[in-house]
């Protein structure tokens, strides 16, 4: 079950639940290797609060362990009560050329160790592979994730192939979602991180993200270097996994979010974590290389839980895309995918991203000029029609009256300059509302303006509250008196929810019974199908309320 929390770009803070336990994601499942625990799971709980982690069950299918799990079961082996992901062994098929891993076998195996998430045998497709052969791998893992959803009565994965191929991708998304998963990991992905190939990366995750339905965990299968976490979150991946803490600590790597120093090239660590705190990088190139090794990983486990954290604090304020920006010039292929996935996938991002935001739009280089702010307010630009404009990049002619309307007055821009212009209010009024609901205000009114700031307050008709206009956006947010002057969009709740509603309480996904189209961050008038009785932000957009079945889908305002 999935429940969104808070949002961002394609970016999102859920909660997830399985099996009565509960994370929040964007979360990272940090790899086990049952014969070589260098930190263990009990550990990583203590210290960095881990409450899944992902281990193979082929590995202990094959290990001197796997009696021992058969019989204690797989958290009491591991002494660990969180969630437990468990792989089938397909990156060892692939990386070792292992071939005797049977798909039946490995079901029944992954159910008897009491695994959380269980893992089908799909085929690895190769980013060299040609299109017949992804067609062949594509078509049997297919056979095997509907045969493991008829066998399986827990949680199940639904691994997503199709190699290079976009149009197998898509298909196999459709496919799969037909056979109800729990959640989908997207997969074959990892020769193209070893390759610096983001671009294609990108491609491949949006146009899974397409489609798949939104109320569903969507995992990055071996993505778990930090340098990668914000870009890949900001286009809509909410789990990742990583044994990469481990791999990187055995070749002397150091991880931060800006790539991969190596130990021996450091005189100074460049972090503050209890590891980098207490000993300097000489100190621990003398380690015996056990010690040395866990040292590393202590730390590269830090750094990546430090960046899942800054992310979800960016959603949270809702300025994602500008930690995004900063990242992505880590790397020359990092940025080359911000930019072009801005301009091939920017209606997907309208689609996803916030109406309104808490804080400023940050002008942070050439590629901001793509973001979807800029595009959104370009597009609704043009049901504005006015005489004078101020020339303000990258949003282009701006009409005074919206100067101080998101995201124009909410800017910190290369070319902005202090403006001192006077506006008539009342045709202030009337352009916000053209602006924001694309509808002309069907009334006469008088507005209110503070003495103090000189800004516009609120909108009065005959001693009655039509509105105000919100002072950290400039946006208009009517009364219900005010709403029936405007064309809204509308929202149609059911009968169950009508006085719930009625009584200020947020409305939930499971209780709409039709709307709109609107994009979270918008403005919703809630109805009964015939008259509105609230009105609120919308949480979700229009086709994500038809899948979430739990979660708020508009916040409520008193009015």
């Amino acid at each position: 079950m999935l429940e969104l929390i808070n949002r961002d770009a394609a970016g999102r803070i859920c909660k997830f639940t399985v099996n009565k336990k509960t994370i929040e994601t964007p979360n990272i499942c940090i790899v086990i290797n049952p014969n070589i625990q260098l930190i263990s799971p009990q550990e990583m709980k203590s210290k960095f609060n881990t409450n899944i982690i992902i281990t193979n069950s082929y590995i202990i299918d094959k290990s001197k362990y796997k009696k021992n799990v058969l019989d204690d079961g797989l958290h009491k082996f591991l002494k660990f009560d969180g969630i437990i992901y468990t792989d089938s062994g397909v990156y060892q098929m692939y990386s070792q050329r292992i071939k005797d891993i049977n798909q039946d076998q490995i079901l029944e195996f992954q159910q008897k160790i009491g695994s959380d998430i269980i893992t089908p045998v799909d085929l690895f497709t190769l980013p060299e592979d040609s299109r017949k052969i992804a067609q062949i791998k594509l078509k049997e893992t297919m056979k095997r994730i509907s045969s493991a959803r008829k066998k399986i009565d827990k949680y199940l994965v639904a691994p997503i192939q199709g190699g290079m191929y976009l149009d197998l991708r898509k298909n196999a998304c459709k496919q799969a979602s037909k056979l109800n998963p729990d959640l989908f990991a997207i997969g074959g992905i990892v020769p193209l991180m070893e390759q610096y190939r983001f671009k294609e990366l990108c491609d491949i995750i949006i146009t899974c993200k397409k489609n798949l339905p939104s109320n569903k965990i969507i995992h990055a299968f071996g993505a778990g270097h930090p340098m990668i976490f914000s870009l890949l979150i900001a286009i809509g991946v909410d789990l990742f996994d990583s044994a990469m803490y481990a791999l990187a600590a055995k070749r002397n790597g150091y991880l931060t979010e800006h790539g991969t120093y190596n130990l021996n090239d450091l005189s100074y660590f460049p972090c503050s974590c209890p590891i980098c705190s207490t000993y300097t990088p000489e100190q621990v190139r003398q380690m015996p290389q056990v010690e040395k090794e866990k040292i590393l990983a202590m730390h590269n486990l830090y750094v990546t839980y430090s960046e899942i954290n800054t992310i979800k604090q960016a959603i949270k304020n809702n300025s994602l895309w500008e930690l995004v920006q900063q990242r992505v010039r880590a790397h020359p292929s990092l940025l080359e995918a911000l930019k072009h996935i801005l301009k091939k996938h920017k209606n997907y991002f309208l689609k996803k991203d916030l109406f309104t935001k808490k804080t400023a739009f940050f002008e942070l280089g050439e590629e901001s000029k793509y973001r979807p702010e800029v595009i959104r307010a370009k597009k609704m630009l043009k049901n504005v029609k006015s005489k004078n404009h101020v020339l303000l990049k990258p949003f282009g002619k701006i009409p005074p009256e919206l100067l101080l309307v998101y995201p124009f007055g909410q800017s910190v821009l290369l070319s902005k300059k202090p403006l001192d212009i006077k506006i008539d209010s009342k045709k202030a009024v009337k352009m916000i509302i053209k602006y924001q609901y694309n509808s002309k205000i069907n009334t006469d009114f008088n507005v209110e303006v503070s003495k103090k700031t000189g800004r516009i307050r609120r909108i009065w008709k005959n001693k009655k509250l039509l509105g105000t206009i919100r002072a950290n956006d400039g946006l208009f947010l009517p009364t219900i008196e005010g709403a029936k002057y405007i064309n809204m969009k509308k929202i149609i709740v059911n009968k169950e929810a009508l006085e719930y509603v009625k009584e200020g309480k947020s409305l939930f996904a499971k209780f709409v019974d039709k709307c709109d189209d609107f994009v979270p961050g918008e403005e919703i008038a809630i109805t009964d199908g015939k008259k509105i009785i609230a009105l609120g932000k919308a949480m979700l957009n229009s086709d994500e309320i038809k899948e979430f079945e739990k979660g708020v889908a508009i916040k409520t305002r008193k009015v």
